[in-house]
């Protein structure tokens, strides 16, 4: 895409980001408007790719990059219910998206906030993201800020639900600006990022400094 071309960025809880696509070409390691390319966690946590077909210790490394201070009870979680986490993930289609998932395994993401026993949600929305990129999304305490308007909620498991109804209508009304990013992102890098990926990195990187 020509750099000179300005796109009107999409629409993330309500409110127009238009600086969308060049927040995410920095944290994408492309060059953007404040100039040349620079390093982020992108190369350690999108550009990884995942192998198998549940989660492994790589996706649990890469976490690390976007979720600081994992515990030793966090560590042994993903070792002890790898097993349980597999039999869910292969009820989930690989290339499932929030957008075009039907009801049951929307329902199915949903109820991963009442999963009691475990890691944050947080955590386990980053590990999980990486395994169904296009469906769960990497959920912090920036994205639950930007959405609080809407969910009417701080805590993680409480607006989990309101949370994922909101990014679904905004990956819905927003496709054809963040297919556009998405595009541009991986001829640049080769790595394809979704849309729920691109939505959390430009709120995330509104506070970057």
């Amino acid at each position: 895409m020509n750099d000179n071309v300005r796109m009107p960025g999409p629409v993330i809880a309500g409110r127009p980001m238009p600086a969308a696509r060049d927040r995410i070409r920095r944290y994408c390691g492309l060059v953007w408007s404040g100039g040349p390319a620079e390093t982020w966690a992108f190369r350690y946590y999108d550009a990884i790719p995942h192998a198998g077909p549940g989660i492994g210790p790589v996706d649990v490394l890469a976490a690390a990059a976007v979720h600081p201070g994992l515990s030793r009870a966090d560590l042994a979680y993903f070792v002890d219910r790898a097993p349980e986490i597999a039999d869910w993930l292969a009820q989930i289609p690989a290339n499932a998206t929030l957008v075009d998932v039907d009801s049951s395994v929307f329902e199915s993401v949903l109820a991963m906030a009442t999963w009691i026993e475990g890691p944050s949600l947080t955590l386990l929305s980053k590990v999980l993201h990486r395994v169904r990129p296009g469906l769960i999304p990497p959920v912090d305490r920036h994205m639950l800020d930007w959405y609080r308007h809407v969910t009417g909620e701080r805590n993680a498991r409480a607006a989990w639900p309101h949370l994922l109804h909101a990014l679904r209508a905004d990956v819905r009304a927003g496709d054809a600006e963040l297919m556009a990013i998405a595009d541009e992102v991986e001829a640049g890098t080769g790595v394809r990022l979704s849309g729920v990926r691109l939505i959390d990195i430009a709120v995330w990187m509104g506070t970057a400094r």
